[in-house]
């Protein structure tokens, strides 16, 4: 699971003329812009021509097993569980926009309807005379949850009584308006980021403020339930996140002792699924919220073995120190953000000589150059299983398995080109 960076993704931006957008380009016949460009076509359609643009980037990344056929998403649209609207002025109002290109307040395809429904009624609460200055300091509206309910998030340039007193008043009118708004918050960004759940600027204080509710949210994937923080990362679509899971734990699958090594582990999504397996986990993520949730949900499925969950940047200096000592047979995975590895984090990991690595890839353009680290390393892919987790855009998430096929860098060498 990645750190909180991965909610700085931007539709838009992740739209670049690579190899596979160009092959995809030509299969679908469609110029992929916005944040959906893909989402009024007919999804057996759209898999088949994901199917054909992947197989054939994957062949031309130096992929030497074949890519197993896209995994379908069971929701094809409306699956998004965490969604968006940039607050925009129009005229002496504003506008809540789900597609900045076109600035206009069309629901999306892709998210929820009760979330649409949501959305258009805060449309109207905001433009409404009582509202004209508490609307102005908001730069986005935010709907995260599940399913069946959500939570809002006001992203604000101000956190002062005033917006406090103002995003509550709108906040408990939007949940006698929908039954499914069980919780609200005030997410402080003073900037006024491009991204929604921005991390980098410096504040005073506290950049999540609670207005009513669990000041946690919460997933259930194949029975482990998952809480984590407001602002913390969690997959989108999360009716294929069981697939996901399931996956994992098939191609980790293991006799005997093991250890699991869990890079860029979130709130505990695959650590906690697959801790019956394990003698030894420990977790590694940059987010500190993210390292409390992790901890938390391990201690709500009572793990047989041993287990720690480090809050620390991953990289080739910290990653020495927060390993203990190889003792037990090693299975590693790790679920980076979309711009890829730290340099030396898998010269670091390969020189450890796990039985088995897991590398999940939300960003296809870093396939070509992770994969040579790798091999560099002395592993080769042996499977490759992209999933549509992102239906209606180009975006595929992809897990690649990695084992030891070669002799493996020397401790000695590790982070030396």
């Amino acid at each position: 699971m990645r750190n909180n960076k991965k909610n700085h993704f931007n539709p838009i931006e992740s739209i670049k003329e690579n190899r596979y957008i160009s092959r995809l380009n030509f299969e679908t016949g469609i110029r992929l812009t916005g944040p959906e460009p893909l989402a009024e076509m007919d999804y057996t359609a759209e898999l088949r021509c994901k199917d054909r643009a992947f197989s054939a980037y994957w062949y031309e990344s130096g992929g030497t097993c074949p890519a197993a056929p896209v995994v379908a998403s069971p929701l094809p649209r409306n699956y998004r569980t965490t969604t968006k609207r940039r607050v925009h002025k129009k005229g002496g109002g504003v506008i809540l926009s789900s597609d900045e290109l076109s600035m206009n307040d069309k629901p999306s395809l892709l998210e929820p309807e009760f979330h649409s429904a949501i959305y258009s009624r805060l449309g109207i609460l905001l433009n409404e005379k009582i509202n004209t200055r508490i609307a102005g300091v908001l730069n986005f509206i935010i709907l995260r949850g599940n399913y069946d309910s959500a939570s809002v998030i006001f992203n604000a340039r101000v956190l002062n009584g005033d917006t406090v007193n103002s995003l509550t008043a709108i906040a408990e009118q939007l949940r006698e308006f929908s039954g499914k708004l069980d919780s609200a918050f005030i997410y402080h960004d003073p900037e006024g980021s491009k991204y929604y759940l921005n991390t980098s600027s410096e504040i005073d204080g506290p950049r999540v403020k609670r207005l009513f509710g669990n000041r946690n949210l919460s997933v259930k994937v194949n029975d482990v339930i998952y809480t984590f923080s407001p602002d913390g990362f969690s997959q989108v679509n999360l009716s294929i996140c069981p697939e996901m899971l399931n996956n994992a734990e098939r191609l980790l699958k293991h006799e005997g002792k093991g250890r699991l090594l869990d890079l860029y582990c979130g709130y505990g999504f695959f650590s906690c699924f697959l801790s019956p397996g394990y003698e030894e986990i420990t977790g590694i993520d940059y987010g500190e919220s993210a390292i409390d949730s992790a901890r938390e949900n391990m201690k709500r499925v009572k793990s047989r073995g041993k287990w720690e969950f480090h809050a620390r940047k991953i990289d080739r200096k910290t990653l020495p120190a927060l390993l203990a000592n190889v003792r037990l047979p090693e299975y590693l995975i790790l679920d980076p953000p979309k711009n890829g590895t730290a340099q030396g984090v898998i010269e670091t990991l390969a020189a450890r000589a796990p039985e088995r690595v897991l590398h999940i890839f939300c960003g296809l353009e870093t396939i070509p150059y992770e994969l040579e680290k790798w091999k560099r390393g002395g592993y080769s892919p042996v499977e490759c299983i992209p999933l549509d987790m992102f239906p209606g855009t180009p975006d595929l998430e992809v897990m690649i398995l990695f084992k030891r096929t070669g002799k493996h860098l020397r401790q000695s060498s590790v982070g030396r080109s």
